[in-house]
């Protein structure tokens, strides 16, 4: 058996690496990547996660084939919610254009496309486009 003296020199010698693991961690986070690794739409239908890792590397898919609207160089890729607001209908639907776009009549024979709307016609079309990839609501939507 163990002494109550090596017990407690154990559990010490324990405590203290587990702290200065914990320190360790929260002192050097890791660095987010450059790019996007996957994005995950929340629904009630059950959440979507996109993953560009997949659709570039795996599929040779271009970041413009997607982000179809990039804005100017300066800008470089922009969010679809930067375009396409969760809610159309509302009254700041246009705001985001306003950050690109200076013209006011650049836009505003457009009809603003809600981001679920947006996403479904993009996937569902290259999909069906290239003959693979989920075109019905459960193959994307997990529960």
């Amino acid at each position: 058996m163990t002494s109550d003296k090596d017990l407690k020199l154990v559990c010490s010698v324990a405590v203290v690496l587990l702290l200065v693991g914990v320190l360790c961690y929260a002192a050097v986070p890791a660095k987010a990547p450059d790019d996007p690794i996957r994005i995950q739409y929340r629904s009630d239908l059950g959440n979507v996660t996109f993953q560009h890792t997949k659709h570039v590397a795996g599929y040779g898919a271009s970041c413009y084939d997607c982000h179809h609207h990039p804005g100017n160089d300066d800008i470089g890729i922009i969010a679809c919610s930067a375009c396409h607001p969760k809610d159309a209908e509302s009254p700041e639907a246009t705001a985001g254009c306003q950050q690109c776009h200076d013209d006011a009549t650049y836009y505003e024979d457009w009809q603003v496309v809600a981001q679920t709307d947006a996403v479904h016609a993009q996937c569902k079309a290259c999909h069906a486009g290239i003959g693979a990839g989920p075109l019905d609501c459960s193959e994307c939507h997990f529960k």
